[in-house]
């Protein structure tokens, strides 16, 4: 069975860590989970160590300044020891068989599973079975806003031995749209048969503070910038 790696970027995440954490707990099979603190100054970090505490295969690590989620989520990468990686923003919610339905989902010559997401308004999606999608397929989901699969990393999971092969990592420039162009790169440079069970396993906080709020008009014009190479990446197969 694959084994999962699951990471958590937090950072002043005040009392909404502690109810991702309380879904992770429910997971219904083991995983590995690294949380990695990107220099909290509030509790965040407390809460986190205090969760991962006595519990193998659970690591909490705090970093000595502030450097962003990407470095953050790339840390999870060169640590993690599973079969596959899968990323939880901080302040959101999984379902008990969240890690369940995305190691099930990995089969041979799989290198991505995704699940069904909540934001902004429920899913009309309940079918709880898997489908398949090909290379050109999934990147169509993933190149664009408000697809059934999206372009976020939180309702995924990835081939770790996939990532390493094409060398993929987090570009820690960025401040938004990061989570695209990683997903878009990976299914750029990775064929396979993609899976995809879209009854709702992640639901996506809405946090006033988080930074879909709180983005600049310069944040928006790099985002554009962003989508603008990620169309160049579907021209090529």
């Amino acid at each position: 069975m694959t084994k999962l790696s699951i990471v958590v970027p937090t950072y002043n995440l005040g009392s909404y860590l502690d109810k991702t954490l309380q879904t992770l707990k429910q997971q219904t099979v083991d995983f590995e989970l690294w949380l990695v603190d990107d220099h909290s100054t509030d509790k965040t970090a407390q809460v986190a160590q205090k969760f991962t505490a006595g519990i193998p295969n659970f690591h909490t690590v705090v970093f000595d300044h502030h450097q962003g989620v990407s470095v953050a989520r790339n840390y999870g990468i060169a640590h993690s020891t599973a079969d596959a990686i899968a990323f939880v923003d901080g302040d959101d919610l999984v379902t008990p068989d969240y890690a369940q339905t995305l190691i099930t989902g990995f089969t041979a010559g799989v290198p991505a599973v995704a699940v069904g997401y909540e934001w902004w308004r429920p899913s009309d999606r309940e079918s709880d079975r898997y489908e398949t999608l090909n290379q050109r397929q999934m990147f169509d989901q993933v190149s664009r806003r408000g697809t059934a699969v999206g372009g976020y990393i939180w309702n995924k999971a990835y081939d770790r031995q996939a990532i390493e092969k094409i060398g993929l990592r987090f570009d820690e420039h960025l401040t938004i749209a990061e989570d695209y162009l990683f997903t878009a790169t990976f299914v750029a440079k990775t064929p396979g048969q993609y899976r995809f069970d879209p009854a709702v396993k992640y639901k996506k906080v809405n946090r006033a503070t988080s930074t879909i709020h709180t983005r600049s008009f310069k944040d928006r014009s790099v985002e554009n910038q962003i989508f603008n190479q990620i169309d160049e990446m579907g021209r090529y197969f």
